[in-house]
């Protein structure tokens, strides 16, 4: 049933895309969903937060959100990445709550989910009083691990640490080649470093610190919402 209403979503095998019978078939799978078979609580909860422009599916963040709380229940990593950006910026009417939102970044962090691996870097950049104690050092190796495993906006936030000198010793040179593996990728801000470093430009702006790993959510894709 998954499958059926995945091909029917993305138009596969030859078929036109058709969302609306893609419910249909997503929201049988839904209520057969276990810790194994998540994925179709995802997929509705992304149908339900942004439907594209189709008219059989009405926008309805509240049960967007119960479809995504259902599925990072069961464990599913992007899914639990959905609720720690619910509650750290107040997505689907969420209050906004650091300890939440550290929880479920954590969760799917640890199951190797890069974009929360980077949340928790932005988290531990910043602290929360009473909820985390702010820690460079963690907040470097968070975004390490995530940009090690070839996010872009992790490598660039690599770029940033190393640049800086932030839970490391500064090393210019080392920070280049974090941000020429993020341009690589064509993360745009890398870019615009580098051409600033070639042209002589200073030392990066040390207020940036919070923005580096920690920015507004963007538009979503396969499951993650991207953090631009």
């Amino acid at each position: 049933m998954y499958k059926m209403g995945m091909i029917q979503l993305k138009g596969l095998l030859g078929l036109p895309k058709n969302p609306g019978e893609a419910v249909g078939w997503l929201k049988r799978a839904a209520q057969a969903a276990d810790a194994e078979n998540p994925h179709a609580l995802h997929e509705l909860g992304l149908l339900y937060e942004a439907p594209q422009g189709d008219s059989s599916i009405i926008r309805d963040e509240g049960y967007s959100f119960s479809l995504f709380q259902q599925a990072a229940d069961l464990g599913y990593k992007f899914s639990q990445f959905r609720l720690g950006c619910a509650f750290e910026y107040g997505l689907f009417n969420c209050p906004i709550d650091a300890r939440q939102s550290i929880m479920w970044y954590s969760r799917a962090a640890a199951q190797e989910e890069h974009q929360s691996e980077l949340a928790l870097s932005g988290w531990y950049l910043t602290g929360s009083d009473g909820v985390l104690q702010q820690s460079d050092a963690e907040a470097y190796l968070w975004a390490r691990k995530a940009g090690m495993a070839g996010l872009a906006k992790a490598e660039y936030a690599m770029g940033y640490f190393t640049e800086v000198g932030i839970g490391s010793p500064a090393n210019l040179e080392d920070a280049k080649r974090w941000y020429w593996r993020a341009a690589a990728q064509n993360f745009p801000k890398a870019r615009e470093r580098l051409e600033d470093l070639k042209k002589g430009g200073g030392k990066a702006n040390l207020k940036a610190r919070e923005r580096i790993s920690r920015s507004k959510v963007g538009k979503q894709n396969e499951g993650e919402c991207s953090v631009m």
